[in-house]
């Protein structure tokens, strides 16, 4: 994604696929395409799902996620330009109206293409662990109140010491003295499996 993309609306992959939609929704209010429910909603489907899946994929946290989202929108284009054809053969357009309606398809196509190509790159894998970073400093500075957050970077984690409900032994034994103590140890009655 470019930099300044804040809002699914601000993708010029969406934008084409909405531009695509529209001029497809004109087409499907006129004759005789507008009596022909069974085409014609086939026809709206598949263009009203790439904005829509363009849209859900970018509210997904990972790039290879939002790519997901992004194959499935490029075949519903392509459904699409399939439908075309067989509105042509059908004499519900004309081809030359197909040829113009196509044109915007392939303009969708290419920028859906685009962003598809960019989500499954390391570039967009490293922008979206530095906007990881960057959420987490801006959380972080709203939970202590300051201004300029610096980005955190990832630090190993330590274990943290383990608590104990018995005191410590103040003097550890050694690993020899421990295991005589136990072998010596002699066994109360009644201790045994009770065989």
């Amino acid at each position: 994604m470019a930099q300044g993309v804040q809002r699914f609306t601000d993708l010029r992959a969406w934008q084409a696929c909405v531009t695509y939609k529209r001029a497809i929704y004109r087409v499907c209010e006129k004759e005789p395409l507008v009596n022909d429910w069974k085409r014609r909603g086939q026809l709206e489907e598949s263009v009203a799902g790439p904005p829509g899946h363009l849209a859900e994929g970018f509210g997904r946290f990972s790039p290879l996620d939002f790519a997901r989202f992004v194959a499935i929108a490029r075949a519903s284009l392509l459904e699409s330009q399939n439908h075309l054809i067989d509105l042509v053969d059908r004499r519900y357009i004309s081809d030359e109206q197909r040829t113009a309606l196509n044109a915007l398809a392939e303009s969708a196509l290419q920028e859906v293409t685009g962003l598809l190509e960019y989500l499954q790159s390391p570039e967009a894998a490293r922008n979206a662990q530095r906007a990881r970073e960057r959420g987490i400093a801006r959380r972080t500075a709203r939970r202590t109140g300051t201004s300029n957050p610096e980005p955190r970077t990832p630090q190993p984690r330590t274990p943290e010491p383990r608590t104990t409900n018995h005191a410590p032994n103040p003097e550890p034994e050694s690993r020899t003295e421990n295991r005589t103590r136990t072998r010596t140890r002699k066994r109360e009655p009644g201790t045994g499996n009770g065989r």
